[in-house]
């Protein structure tokens, strides 16, 4: 009886700090970053970035952000017109998400300053 009672309540402490854990990064992984947004384009030489209009065709767009850090953004319909901006537009936006690792973002919302004018 004694024994099962400390299984009991290991397993229990175990179970408060998974839960507690999971919480806890969950909390921490929402953000907001702010920078430039670029279409990534293929070279020959390797990719450039271009900071206007993007050019027919998907691509993928990094945010460059005010310390030079280059930041992938995940595909999202939130970002659906990215591809016609210009590079004014693309300037100072901030997007809300999470990292979904060391270098890409998964976007949620986005505040562009153009429509706040």
């Amino acid at each position: 009886m004694l024994l099962s009672f400390k299984r009991t309540l290991a397993v229990g402490v175990m179970v408060l700090l998974v839960l507690t854990t999971t919480v806890a990064r969950a909390a921490e992984e929402k953000q907001s970053i702010t920078g430039h947004i670029y279409c990534v384009l293929p070279t020959a030489e390797g990719v450039k970035l271009e900071p206007g209009v993007c050019p027919g065709g998907d691509h993928p767009h990094v945010l460059k952000t005010k310390d030079g850090k280059l930041v992938l953004l995940q595909e999202s319909s939130i970002l659906k017109d990215i591809p016609k901006l210009t590079a004014e537009e693309k300037k100072n936006v901030t997007i809300e998400g999470k990292m979904t690792g060391n270098t890409t973002f998964t976007p949620e919302a986005v505040k562009w300053p153009w429509l706040n004018r």
